[in-house]
């Protein structure tokens, strides 16, 4: 009998999916309770959308709500994080296998990830020998549990600091922003200076680039201390 490839009859509709991945990417960032505003913002939708919908959530017993905002249940973690895994992989199989360029990569995933089931996914994941990133760095969520990068956001480092880029953001103006500078996973950046209204001047090679508050916020870096403080941590000082 053929495997079945593509799901049915799934509990929950591709429109909850979303939501369940946008708290998902508000709660792992902030690691607060998400507010409505915030969740019509990302999802391009109205607040009397966003709460009808964060009710049906609730009575399915995926989030908790109240008047500081949603927060995932364990059952909603974990449907969030099947959702999470799914555009990643699909992301990935996109790049690395059928040559997808990075731009324009993130919305075309965003179509696969309600129609893969668990167990595609999961010989997805097998055949590109189950990476740890998505194209832009940031980490697939394993169901066994999380591995979460000691990461902060690039607006947040002082001048003159050094760094390594973890993730950047996914939208495709993004991306060709941020790949013309050659500013990928993995590129080392130092903070020459904090220009006015947040924008923020870096030495990338040997070429220096100004990059918006907006955008420099949504880059993720590594401190070099950040990964001593973790191999510390993991081995156990003496």
């Amino acid at each position: 009998m053929a495997h079945r490839m593509f799901r049915k009859n799934s509990k929950l509709s591709a429109s909850e999916e979303e939501y369940l991945e946008a708290i998902y990417k508000e709660q792992t960032e902030s690691k607060e309770r998400v507010k409505v505003k915030d969740l019509a913002k990302d999802l391009g939708v109205k607040d009397p959308s966003v709460v009808e919908m964060l009710s049906r959530l609730s009575d399915k017993g995926l989030i908790t709500r109240d008047r500081s905002g949603a927060a995932l249940t364990d059952r909603g973690l974990n449907e969030a994080m099947r959702v999470v895994r799914r555009h990643k992989l699909a992301e990935r199989l996109l790049c690395d296998v059928f040559g997808h360029e990075l731009p324009g990569v993130h919305e075309h995933a965003c179509e696969f990830e309600h129609v893969f089931d668990d167990e595609l996914t999961e010989k997805i994941d097998d055949l590109l020998k189950r990476p740890a990133t998505c194209p832009h760095g940031g980490p697939i969520p394993r169901l066994s549990g999380e591995s979460v990068q000691p990461a902060k956001p690039l607006s947040d480092l002082a001048c003159g600091e050094s760094c390594t880029v973890v993730t950047i953001p996914e939208e495709r103006e993004s991306v060709e922003r941020l790949l013309a500078l050659n500013i990928l996973p993995g590129s080392r950046v130092k903070v020459v200076e904090k220009l006015p209204r947040g924008a923020i001047m870096l030495q990338c090679g040997k070429m220096q680039v100004a990059l918006s508050r907006d955008i420099a916020s949504k880059i993720l870096v590594k401190r070099p201390e950040m990964g001593r403080v973790r191999h510390r941590a993991r081995h156990g000082q003496r």
